[in-house]
């Protein structure tokens, strides 16, 4: 049964927007997208956010190129914002326009008609969209790492560029590792997210808190029927006190970490991993979103 609860997170939606959403003529793919803005946007007290077509294809089980589809649709009619536009290494931003006045809508003829074409589509593709997905699926994973990669490169000309970035980046990797092995929900609690915060300024390489939380998770023994892990705050420390056990057992004769403001230590030439081996750690972000496989 699932345990759904207020305290494990919720998103402050107004009701005149609900109302009007369910007056609202849009196709399945539109909402799905809406629904996951929201969460993003509105679940974190914030009026736009990052999102790549990727991140939203994985969010909705949606196929990249569907998403991109009917997001352009969304955004055509003015109820999805553009409120930055993307770069080489960051997505673009996006906001829900509240303001449904200023909205652009398709006529109801050419909204059921889209509808209808998008179920007669799906009666097809839902038989091999987990086949579609899967091969594709570890893009995510990759883009995510490759962008912080670029930051990692970029700031070793300059300390000063990028730490901001570079930290939004490993947050949200963090984010998307506690939330996949935790297997329930897509939200964090404004204590999640402080508590990612603080473990963000420690000196740990980012590819060693990922294998750390997944190390957590595997040795973590229950007490009982039910009991599980229900905080990240739980996650950090017992990941660090891991860490520093793994840090005395190593001794001193793997070189110096370099500090940085954030607490975002980069691989060192001999001892870091690889990207590939970085890629293989955060693979099961995939399924951060609630697949189960």
């Amino acid at each position: 049964m699932a345990d759904v609860q207020l305290e494990h997170g919720y998103t402050k939606i107004a009701n005149e927007i609900l109302e009007r959403m369910a007056l609202t003529k849009l196709s399945p793919t539109q909402f799905r997208l809406i629904f996951v803005i929201w969460r993003y946007t509105y679940g974190f007290n914030r009026k736009d956010h990052e999102m790549s077509l990727s991140f939203l294809a994985e969010a909705t089980g949606v196929h990249k190129q569907r998403v991109k589809q009917e997001l352009d649709k969304l955004i055509e009619s003015n109820i999805i914002i553009v409120t930055e536009e993307g770069t080489f290494s960051k997505s673009r931003k996006l906001a829900f326009n509240k303001d449904y006045d200023t909205w652009r809508l398709q006529s109801t003829k050419e909204s059921t008609v889209s509808e209808i074409a998008y179920t007669t589509v799906s009666k097809n593709a839902d038989t091999t969209v987990s086949e579609i997905a899967d091969t594709t699926v570890s893009e995510f994973a990759y883009q995510e790492i490759k962008n912080i990669n670029k930051n990692l490169k970029k700031n070793n000309d300059d300390d000063d560029i990028g730490d901001d970035n570079m930290a939004h980046d490993a947050f949200r990797l963090i984010a998307d590792k506690y939330i996949q092995r935790r297997e329930k929900g897509l939200s964090l609690s404004p204590k999640d997210e402080a508590a990612i915060e603080k473990l963000l300024q420690e000196q740990i390489p980012l590819d060693g808190v990922l294998k750390l939380i997944d190390e957590v998770f595997d040795e973590y023994q229950p007490k009982f029927n039910g009991d599980e892990i229900h905080s990240f705050e739980y996650v950090r420390k017992v990941l660090l006190s891991k860490y520093h056990e793994q840090k005395e057992g190593e001794g001193t004769d793997g070189g110096t970490i370099r500090k940085h403001r954030r607490g975002i230590s980069r691989p060192s030439a001999e001892g870091g991993k690889t990207y590939e081996q970085i890629l293989r750690e955060a693979e099961a972000a995939r399924r951060a979103w609630g697949w189960k496989g």
